[in-house]
């Protein structure tokens, strides 16, 4: 079930409030996905020049409506918080409110207030003292609120789950908030986390942000080094699987194959199931031309998640190399129900089709790819395909 997440309105602006707003909102997230096994798609608006977008009025019924249609989420849920004393600059005490309802919001919407009187700041400055395990109760306290809302089994929560990850450390908390939320450049982000990690060093998800970071900026040297010291300190804990995936793309960048293999598999004895770890031992399969268990590692992961988009593209373009253009194409096809737009699944449905003899059909996903992506790679290779279909006497 997806969750459309919408953002708090206020009634303090300053740094205080804004950074607890997004760490209630991260609490949130955490325990409705893990806790809860829902899908949370967080509506927070990015930061605007290194501030933090504050909303002062709660949104209406009917803006809800028409965003929750607008992404395809099933309920949403949105509110207010209330910092108190009203128009002090020192906050002591918090009232939220929260407002939720299923996709039909025609029927009630349901209203619950919570108290939270475990946070200590000051607007005029950037300090902010917060209980964390009051924190965390306060979130298990709206995730049953949610579940009711939607009519869940109470009995199915994972109500251990709801910090998983984070930690108990407001001042690292803090930390990880400014570089999630505020920080804009890679660097400052990179020192806020390293930070965060500092303050509390078994931060499980500091660790996992900080090397996806240095991994997307190419340091993967630097990653590796970060990953096997977050691997010391959270060896037996939940995300280690998380390490140990991000480990192997870090050492199959640095050439490392055997060692990218090896952690993935310690990461699938941890977690059978983890699909992008499926994919990546596939594509790192396919890589030496080990065709047969590059496929066997890409079904796998689609029989534990046969919506998982990469696994049907990634597949797909294995059967169009090994020329089994029908399996190819059958893959792309199922692939652009789940991920629309994509102009490169377009080009590989579309010569797999030419391949096969379907013209008409080859025709019309070549000439999607190059409407999407009419300057791009991927257009142009559809178009000078698409001209050669028709230069071979096609007539349509």
């Amino acid at each position: 079930m997806k969750v459309a997440l919408f953002q708090f309105a206020t009634n303090a602006v300053g740094k205080v409030p804004a950074v607890f707003e997004n760490m209630l909102a991260l609490y949130l997230v955490n325990a409705l996905e893990k806790a809860a096994n829902l899908k949370v798609m967080d509506l927070t608006p990015p930061p605007r020049e290194g501030e933090i977008i504050s909303l002062t009025q709660v949104l209406t019924e009917r803006e809800v409506r028409k965003a929750v249609e607008n992404v395809g989420a099933d309920c949403a849920i949105w509110g207010s918080l209330g910092f108190k004393p009203e128009g002090q600059p020192f906050i002591s005490e918090l009232e939220v409110t929260m407002l939720a309802a299923r996709k039909d919001l025609e029927t009630t919407v349901s209203s619950r207030r919570f108290s939270f009187d475990a946070l200590r700041g000051d607007v005029r400055s950037a300090n902010l003292n917060v209980e964390i395990a009051a924190l965390v109760d306060l979130v298990e306290e709206m995730t049953m609120a949610v579940v009711d809302t939607l009519g869940l089994d109470v009995g199915q929560l994972d109500l251990g789950r709801i910090g998983e990850g984070l930690t108990f450390s407001d001042r690292a908390m803090v930390y990880f908030i400014y570089a999630l939320r505020i920080a804009t450049d890679p660097e400052s982000k990179l020192r806020l986390y390293l930070k965060a990690i500092s303050t509390d060093p078994y931060f499980a998800l500091a660790y996992t942000n900080a090397a996806q970071l240095l991994i997307g900026i190419e340091r993967y040297g630097e990653a590796m080094r970060l990953l096997l010291r977050a691997q010391t300190h959270l060896k037996g804990s939940d995300l280690e699987p998380v390490v140990l995936n991000l480990l192997g793309v870090a050492a199959l960048h640095l050439g490392m194959w055997d060692d990218a293999v090896k952690v993935w598999r310690r990461s699938l004895e941890l977690r059978p199931d983890y699909v992008e770890v499926l994919c990546n031992l596939a594509s790192a399969h396919a890589m030496r031309d080990m065709e047969d268990k590059a496929e066997g590692y890409y079904r796998q992961a689609l029989s534990f998640r046969e919506d998982y988009p990469l696994a049907w593209f990634s597949l797909g373009r294995l059967l169009d190399k090994e020329e089994r253009f029908e399996e190819a194409g059958m893959s792309m096809r199922r692939y652009i129900e789940l991920y629309p737009g994509d102009p490169w699944a377009y080009y590989i449905l579309g010569t797999c089709l030419a391949k096969v003899g379907k013209t008409d059909e080859a025709e019309f996903a070549l000439a999607k790819a190059t409407q999407l992506d009419p300057g791009g790679e991927a257009g142009t290779l559809a178009r000078a395909e698409l001209m050669q279909l028709k230069g071979s006497g096609h007539e349509n």
